[in-house]
């Protein structure tokens, strides 16, 4: 999953590129890249099958608190992020398909707008890893490269909302392993790169376990646990009140 989960918009709740080049007939098409990781992963059928997940493990900051973490999705862009600090409290960001929310725990709900609120709609997106048209505008390779001591191939990936991020695909087993974009986060508008590694079975599809992410100075992980699909009820997606309040 290359939008799996939304990892920036949970990280970020916490602690608040080089032009292209022109594609080389050595380098394969970004369709095919995608078409090898979807099959990696477990197909196209068998991500399309899936109505929802739950997603739980446990946030680690290199110089930080931790705390364990629950992300839901479900069809088509719907996601709710949740995650309880050692000594810091709640933390929450959602988007119920019209309206983006966040909760710090210093800092109380606020409703997304701008920019902060098309990053989490896209992440939101359920069928983001499959790159369909609806989702992507466009995508390019731009070479082999390396990325996280593997050999890899570098695709622009222009989104519908008009936002671009670069993604790795391992060049032996087809599993994206990171991307790198510009995030919208409270302290502006900053650099993120992030590495996915460690892909298990969970149903039947490949999911990465560990999702580690830096930005500037500052690096975090996630290492999931569990992994359920089709659970997840259609009420969890509700705002929270102190959202809803500010939502009327």
């Amino acid at each position: 999953m290359t939008r799996l989960l939304g990892t920036v918009a949970l990280l970020s709740l916490v602690f608040g590129a080089a032009p292209a080049a022109q594609n080389s007939p050595a380098l394969p098409a970004a369709k095919d890249l995608i078409a090898k990781h979807i099959a990696a992963i477990g197909g196209q059928k068998a991500y399309k099958a899936i109505a929802s997940m739950r997603v739980r493990g446990r946030f680690e900051a290199a110089q930080g608190p931790s705390g364990d973490f629950e992300i839901i999705q479900s069809r088509p862009n719907k996601m709710v992020q949740r995650i309880d600090l050692a000594g810091m409290g709640h933390a929450e960001s959602g988007y119920d398909g019209k309206n983006g929310w966040t909760i710090r725990p210093q800092g109380g709900a606020e409703l997304l707008t701008g920019r902060q609120l098309t990053e989490l709609a896209d992440d939101a997106w359920f069928d983001g890893t499959l790159h369909e048209p609806d989702h992507v505008r466009e995508m390019t390779t731009i070479e082999k490269t390396e990325f996280g001591g593997r050999p890899a191939y570098k695709v622009k990936v222009t989104l519908a909302s008009g936002h671009d991020e670069f993604e790795f695909f391992d060049v032996e087993s087809g599993w994206v392993i990171g991307s790198e974009s510009r995030r919208d986060t409270p302290m502006g508008v900053l650099p993120t790169t992030s590495w996915l590694k460690d892909y298990k079975r969970f149903g039947a599809l490949m999911f990465p376990t560990v999702i580690v992410q830096r930005m500037l100075s500052s690096e975090q992980s996630l290492k999931i646990a569990t992994v359920e699909l089709d659970v997840v009820q259609p009420m969890e997606f509700e705002p929270p009140p102190a959202v809803k309040a500010l939502i009327k």
